[in-house]
């Protein structure tokens, strides 16, 4: 059994967006390389030493806090695009092109629950940097499921339609909201 959700969204995004947050924002997307502004992160593992792997060798830091170092993952990006999906037909992707005054944005992914914080920021960046209102469509399928649910911004979050109102997406769900 698998825990994988289909994630499509398009969406036209500002023109006006800073070269650092496109180089980001492509690394997110698989479409390039990880940018130097993307800096190393420390994590505190006291309570969690004896689950490392082992190629994760913690360090001692000078509050005497067990910690490893490790660089932020890419919402989506560690097999590159485009990529033969898994567990929904066809292809994953994302693709990002300069149109008049906007960047226009594609993306199909397979989201699996270890990558739900990574889209969750991602997607709650993008949906504050719309171009205009109206600008975003999305849709989110669990891979067994036979019908989507389409997502839609909503007071600058995205939402899920469900059952006449608006909840929030997969990867924002409590054990309550299903």
């Amino acid at each position: 059994m698998a825990d994988i959700h289909e994630l499509m969204v398009a969406m036209d995004l500002r023109g006006d967006l800073p070269e650092a947050e496109l180089a980001e924002l492509r690394w997110h997307l698989g479409l390039g390389s990880r940018p130097g502004h993307v800096a190393e992160r420390t994590i505190v593992v006291n309570e969690v030493l004896d689950l490392l792997p082992d190629e994760q060798e913690p360090m001692r830091d000078e509050n005497g806090d067990w910690v490893i170092k490790e660089f932020p993952r890419p919402a989506w990006g560690d097999g590159g695009s485009p990529y033969a999906a898994s567990k929904i037909p066809g292809a994953g992707f994302s693709i990002l092109v300069r149109g008049d005054e906007r960047w226009a944005l594609t993306c199909r992914w397979e989201v699996h629950p270890d990558g739900h914080a990574e889209v969750a920021e991602l997607m709650g960046r993008l949906a504050v940097r719309l171009h205009e209102n109206g600008s975003f469509f999305g849709y989110q399928r669990w891979y067994e499921d036979d019908e989507p649910e389409v997502l839609g911004v909503r007071d600058g979050k995205v939402v899920t339609c469900r059952d006449g109102g608006f909840v929030p997406p997969f990867w924002e769900e409590s054990d309550a909201d299903r």
